[in-house]
C-alpha cells in the first residue's frame, strides 16, 4: 500500500495536507507526526512513498530529521518535499531544502502541491495511486 507522511508541528497544516491528499490519493494511506522525532520513527517503521516535512518543529527540527532519513540506509531514498513559511530564510529552512528532492513554501495551494509532489515523484519514479 501506499503512504505519504505528513511532518508538521502545526495540526491546521498536518490537516489541510491530509484532506488534500486524501481526494487526490484515495488508496494510498497518509500518516501524519507532530514533530521531527516523531516524523523519523514513522518514516523508519513505515517507509513511506513521500515525507511532506515542515522545517521549524519542537523536538526535533525537520533539518535534523531529514539529515538522519538521509543517512539510513533505509530512508535515504524515500523523497523530501520541505514545507515553510515563504518568510522564513533560516538556516534550519535552508538546511531542509538542501536535503529535499522539492520545497512548497506556506502558504500553498491544492495545485502548488499536487505540481511539486509531481515533479518529486516523476524524478523518484513514485507512484501513489
Amino acid at each position: 500500500m501506499k503512504a505519504v507522511l505528513v511532518v508538521d508541528d502545526n495540526t491546521a497544516v498536518r490537516m489541510v495536507l491530509t484532506d488534500f491528499l486524501t481526494m487526490a490519493y484515495p488508496t494510498a494511506r497518509v500518516l501524519q507526526a507532530e514533530n521531527g522525532a516523531d516524523g523519523l520513527a514513522l518514516a523508519q517503521a513505515e517507509h513511506p512513498d513521500v515525507v511532506l516535512m515542515d522545517a521549524e518543529m519542537p523536538v526535533l527540527d525537520g533539518f535534523s530529521a531529514a539529515q538522519q532519513l538521509r543517512q539510513s540506509d533505509a530512508t535515504k531514498s524515500i523523497p523530501i518535499i520541505a514545507i515553510s513559511s515563504g518568510a522564513s530564510n533560516n538556516e534550519l529552512v535552508s538546511g531542509l531544502r538542501s536535503l529535499a528532492d522539492g520545497s512548497l513554501p506556506k502558504p500553498f495551494t491544492a495545485d502548488e502541491l499536487f505540481q511539486t509532489m509531481a515533479g518529486v515523484m516523476s524524478k523518484r519514479h513514485v507512484v501513489l495511486s
